[in-house]
């Protein structure tokens, strides 16, 4: 299991990737700050069930992946955090 975490001005979301696409969204990242917009596939906190995030690669500022091992008994709250 792994998270993309998205920082912006004044924001920053955090968001279970869809199992299967963890090296996608890593070569999708590679478009921060740019003109472009992405498509990735995320796992909606609610209703666990997959949904597609658009992203304005232009408004993120930085994005990281991050792998959760089974050790770390991090809560799983995704979303928009501010």
């Amino acid at each position: 299991m792994a998270y993309l975490m998205l920082y912006g001005n004044g924001w920053t979301q955090r968001w279970r990737i869809a199992p299967g696409m963890e090296e996608h969204v890593r070569t999708q990242i590679a478009q921060v700050g740019t003109d472009s917009t992405g498509q990735l596939t995320v796992v909606d906190p609610g209703s666990e069930a997959e949904a597609t995030l658009m992203i304005a690669w232009a408004l993120v500022a930085t994005a990281v992946v991050i792998d959760q091992t089974t050790a770390t008994g991090s809560n799983d709250s995704t979303g928009q955090y501010a």
